[in-house]
């Protein structure tokens, strides 16, 4: 999974963006460049060592454990690299100090320049970012709502609780309030999710491992105007479940961008876009889109995504299944 942004925020906050070496002390950045200064990148190592072989990583940490908050310093470039190449002279125990060392210098001596306040924020905002990517699973998105748009819908259970379960402590959540795009994002990705998978339940049938498309109408003999009928309702369930799981992903490329711009520029960069994959079709191929919202409609968004998740509610309260 990585480290999460909240032990990134606590990591950078705490060490007011500056390496811990006492002579050194030097002013980093994730990867900001001004057009007067340029300011070196700075590299969070670990204390125990993550990898196998790596230095100081003989200790019974667990792999969560090491990329916790508790397990990593900020360094500049060079001291990264003299403390991997001198294990014995910074030892677990040495680096643990430094740190402590640093953050008290940091809290004594720059606490008049240092935004407590906003420190604060970036860490709830770290949290709920983290709750968004555990809770609906991001680095298998694609994966299990593409599942949800194929011939055959299904979603684990599991997978649905959890999910379920995110949306409702994101609805609750209180928000610090300085990054209201984010925030919007965030909030329209959430109740999206919520509705989608409400209309999803309202046709499915609960295995022992997973929700599947109801089709039990074609599983009895039924008179033709009958069968129509509910064929009708059936098909109406499913355009309605496909605009809304393009909506979800949507939302969450758009989070996911803002994440990008304002927190962490490295989020889910490898994975790239959400993407939607459709098919098989007559001819046995798939088809994979990236749906997104355009340049005016997230601007309009920040300030009126709570009509739009009203109008995406009510149409999914209008599907009668």
């Amino acid at each position: 999974m990585g480290i999460k942004e909240k032990d990134i925020k606590l990591l950078w906050g705490r060490a007011a963006n500056r390496c811990l070496f006492p002579d050194c002390r030097m002013k980093l950045s994730q990867d900001k460049k001004t057009a007067t200064e340029t300011f070196p990148i700075g590299e969070q190592a670990h204390i125990v060592g993550k990898e196998k072989g790596s230095a100081r990583s003989d200790s019974s940490l667990s792999m969560v454990e090491r990329d916790s908050y508790h397990n990593l310093i900020l360094l500049c470039p060079n001291h990264h690299t003299i403390i991997d190449k001198n294990p014995a002279d910074y030892p677990i125990e040495i680096l643990h100090m430094m740190k402590s060392q640093h953050e008290y210098w940091v809290e004594s001596t720059l606490s008049e320049s240092y935004d407590s306040k906003k420190a604060a924020s970036d860490v709830i905002y770290a949290h709920l970012i983290d709750m968004a990517v555990e809770g609906c699973y991001f680095d298998n998105l694609e994966n299990w709502i593409s599942g949800l748009n194929m011939p055959a819908h299904r979603v684990k259970i599991d997978v649905y609780e959890k999910v379920m379960q995110l949306t409702i402590k994101m609805y609750k959540a209180i928000f610090p309030g300085n990054l209201i795009e984010l925030e919007s994002a965030m909030k329209l990705f959430s109740t999206t999710m919520n509705i989608m998978l409400n209309l999803y339940i309202k046709n499915a049938e609960s295995t022992k491992e997973e929700y599947v498309e109801d089709r039990s109408y074609k599983r009895t003999w039924h008179e033709e105007e009958i069968f129509r009928k509910f064929a009708d309702r059936r098909d109406r369930w499913e355009r309605c479940l496909d605009e809304l799981i393009r909506e979800v992903v949507k939302a969450a490329n758009w989070f996911a961008d803002i994440v990008r711009r304002d927190i962490n520029p490295v989020f889910m960069a490898t994975q790239g876009k959400f993407s939607l994959v459709y098919g098989p079709d007559e001819y046995l191929s798939f088809q994979t889109i990236i749906p997104e919202y355009s340049h005016d409609e997230k601007r309009q968004l920040i300030d009126s995504y709570k009509e739009k998740c009203a109008t995406l509610k009510k149409m999914a309260d209008s599907v009668d299944v």
